[in-house]
């Protein structure tokens, strides 16, 4: 039996001045090169919605983003000082208009990025499988 490498770390962001080089660093970290285009996008959107939606763009509150890689499956857990949403809204259907308009796509970008997504709370949680 192959023995999975495990990592666990997390960042404190304000604001998102630093958002790139964190997510930068987790590519590097973890040796995901393969496929950042994937993890780049899937938190540079929870992280705009975190900042945007959760902290109402104050940058004295922090955003918490947290990973636990398996080796072939990274959860990402992007927590904000929002209230939450009560359920994540349906991602199936999304109109025409929305596909274009500059908001209203993250949590749709980051499904269709990932394997699955989850809410507890203020806690937004994605997990990606990951080809080896």
């Amino acid at each position: 039996m192959i023995k999975l490498e495990e990592k666990h770390k997390e960042f404190i962001l304000y604001g998102l001045t630093k958002h790139n080089e964190i997510i930068t660093e987790i590519i590097q970290d973890l040796n995901l090169f393969y496929c950042h285009y994937d993890i780049k996008l899937i938190l540079m959107e929870a992280l705009t919605n975190a900042f945007i939606h959760g902290n109402i763009s104050n940058k004295d509150k922090p955003i918490y983003l947290r990973y636990k890689y398996y080796g072939n499956k990274i959860i990402f857990e992007i927590e904000d000082c929002g209230t939450g949403f009560k359920k994540i809204p349906p991602l199936d259907n999304l109109s025409n208009d929305s596909l274009l308009s500059e908001n209203g796509r993250g949590l749709f970008l980051i499904k269709c990025f990932s394997d699955s997504l989850s809410l507890e709370g203020n806690k937004l949680i994605i997990n990606k499988h990951l080809s080896i």
